[in-house]
């Protein structure tokens, strides 16, 4: 297929009547035949990926395809309601996996004093949300703002921006800029985590796990996960490790990545190093269950700097994340 013309390049030379052929949002309702009626926003890249925009669940990433196969992972919970208020461990009853499920933005990790587990930007719902035309352009593009805000407490504002499409060597892309804004009167402790979720064929036994990093940290032994590195065999134990990667490689131009090989696809998720200076890794081996998080962080969710660290948004000043996501087929 070397030098065969592009969608966007057909589209260009007068060989696709519209827009639709090289990119596409569609807007529906949930899912057919569920009690599942929250909007979601289908977005899609020709020859690239297929996803879904929640902007019930803090304009996160859910169901994900590459080329028709499956690439986010897709938990067993199917209640896909977002949570009014999420307490204690309740995040958990709601994750239904999805390839981006964001946490934060003034907690991250497990419930501690008085913040639920994972805080509660992904049960927020999103507003002004704008979606880019393609103009024959091989690129889909969806905005949108993000509120915590309470009366008696902090505000924070989280501005996405999503952008897919294809990279020059052929990969598809998926990259979410975000823009956190201390909307309030008062200094807010911003903590952003990015829970990406990936399963089968993406992620197979055997499946290997690339990044660079000072140590590598696993939480508590699990005798089921016996290497970080390399995805175990499966097991009818219900069980999870979680890794963290302290300080990982940088490029040049100041991002990380790991890479994830081995399965159908070929992984590469990469991030702003600056204000996403951790990495964690979350392993679920068990069958039905089967399931591999690479989650790029603010800060760490346990270790010896998992105390608060003196570095809150005053009122007025904002803090920009990115992440990316790339994939190919491995054949």
């Amino acid at each position: 297929m070397s030098g065969a013309p592009s969608l966007a390049e057909l589209r260009e030379q007068g060989l696709l009547a519209h827009d639709t052929a090289v990119a596409t949002v569609v807007e529906r309702l949930g899912l057919p035949g569920s009690a599942d009626h929250v909007r979601v926003l289908d977005a899609a890249v020709a020859g690239g990926l297929r996803f879904d925009v929640l902007p019930a669940r803090g304009f996160d990433i859910g169901r994900t395809e590459f080329a028709g196969l499956p690439l986010g992972w897709v938990s067993p919970v199917a209640d896909a309601r977002p949570l009014d208020r999420p307490a204690g461990n309740a995040w958990i009853d709601r994750f239904t996996g999805g390839l981006v499920a964001t946490c934060g933005l003034l907690h991250i990790g497990g419930e501690e004093g008085g913040n639920p587990l994972h805080g509660d930007i992904g049960h927020r719902p999103a507003s002004n949300i704008r979606v880019e035309p393609a103009r024959g352009r091989s690129l889909a593009r969806l905005s949108a703002d993000i509120d915590a805000a309470s009366v008696f407490g902090p505000s924070v504002r989280l501005e996405r921006t999503i952008t897919s499409g294809l990279r020059e060597d052929g990969a598809a892309f998926l990259r979410i800029a975000d823009r956190a804004v201390n909307t309030g009167a008062v200094p807010v402790p911003v903590r952003i985590l990015y829970h990406v979720n990936l399963g089968a064929p993406a992620v197979l036994p055997g499946t290997r796990v690339a990044v660079e990093a000072g140590r590598h940290v696993f939480r508590q032994p699990v005798a089921e996960v016996p290497e970080w590195s390399r995805m175990p065999d499966p097991t009818s134990v219900i069980t999870e490790a979680v890794v963290l990667h302290d300080e990982p490689a940088r490029s040049h131009d100041g991002w990380s990545s790991c890479t994830v090989s081995g399965g159908r696809l070929e992984v590469e998720v990469s991030w702003r190093a600056d204000t996403l200076p951790y990495l964690h890794q979350w392993i679920l081996p068990t069958r039905g269950r089967w399931a591999l998080g690479i989650e790029p962080s603010s800060h760490p969710m346990f270790g010896a700097d998992v105390a608060p660290a003196d570095d809150a948004l005053t009122p007025g000043d904002d803090r920009k994340f990115e992440l990316a996501v790339a994939v190919r087929d491995a054949a």
